[in-house]
């Protein structure tokens, strides 16, 4: 309702906002994530994980981190959010996976890029980050993930050898189709391209959605830190932009930054939900884990700050 009389009452500013959150989906997110989109879509089809699954039971005992939740890790981390919640959503619900490791997986993998964040910091902040900002970012969230999934993996693995199980990740065991290689991997790439399209054609709305948000409340007469705050938690980029004309303290500045780009605003929270929506995936505990994870960022950050350290 509140955006239909934005729309009536103020159409040049909402079509700037739609457009501006358009053109963020189409310069930014489109050609960094597309091609891996399509490339996961390929992997999981093409039933690599399976193949790589052979002697997985020997391998476990040296390295209890098993090949499809490196790729969850390594992926979610470097292409950057929402490749976690869809990489780990897929291999779920293909079995590469079981619901207690994808749900594990899926609370820390879903982070902004290293690309993105160094881009906001440069053209907004006017700095780059330091060493130091990028561990409160990843590494936080990064070693409380390898800690989690190595005590369940291990506890797994005690379990397994008590009943006498294998402790190696399942496969999907699917019988493919009779076809020449050619035609079969002609249809993945096809589907896939398909599929990746329309996972950002969803991130793509909620996008433009979102920028109409933070808009609106930019026209809201607030004190200028409540306004930013409001902006940024809506929306990342469009806080992080609002962040590069606040006129408060750079101590402020670089804290506000660091609570947008660990929340990664409630517009990507949406995103998450619709990435993940086939799957019984708990969005409650990821809401939780994600609070715990920026709050943790944040007090760190901040006593960093109190020894003069960013």
């Amino acid at each position: 309702m509140i955006m239909l009389f934005f729309f009536l009452f103020a159409p040049k500013q909402a079509l700037a906002a739609s457009q501006n959150g358009l053109m963020l989906w189409f310069n930014q997110l489109l050609p960094t994530l597309l091609p891996f989109t399509v490339l996961s879509y390929v992997i999981l089809r093409s039933n690599l994980f399976a193949k790589m699954s052979a002697g997985q039971t020997k391998e476990f005992a040296i390295c209890p981190i098993t090949p499809p939740e490196w790729c969850v890790i390594f992926c979610g981390f470097l292409f950057g959010f929402p490749i976690g919640s869809k990489l780990t959503g897929d291999l779920y619900q293909q079995k590469y996976l079981s619901r207690e490791k994808a749900e594990l997986l899926f609370l820390f993998t879903n982070n902004l890029s290293p690309v993105f964040v160094t881009s906001v910091f440069c053209n907004q902040l006017c700095r780059r980050p330091t060493i130091i900002t990028y561990l409160l970012l990843y590494g936080i969230p990064l070693g409380y993930g390898i800690f989690r999934i190595l005590n369940q993996n291990l506890r797994q693995k005690k379990r397994s050898a008590v009943d006498g199980t294998s402790s190696s990740f399942p496969s999907s065991g699917e019988q493919k189709n009779a076809a020449s290689r050619f035609d079969l991997n002609m249809q993945i790439i096809d589907a896939g391209i398909i599929n990746g399209f329309e996972t950002l054609i969803k991130i793509c709305g909620y996008v433009m959605l979102f920028s109409l948000a933070a808009e609106i409340i930019q026209g809201f007469i607030l004190p200028e830190t409540i306004k930013t705050l409001l902006i940024g938690l809506t929306e990342v980029t469009n806080g992080m932009s609002a962040l590069s004309q606040y006129t408060g303290s750079n101590e402020l500045r670089y804290l506000l930054a660091m609570l947008f780009l660990s929340w990664g605003g409630i517009s990507g929270l949406f995103q998450t939900a619709s990435i993940v929506s086939h799957t019984d995936l708990s969005m409650k505990k990821y809401l939780a884990t994600r609070l715990l994870l920026v709050l943790v960022t944040i007090l760190t950050a901040g006593l960093l700050l109190c020894f003069g350290i960013d």
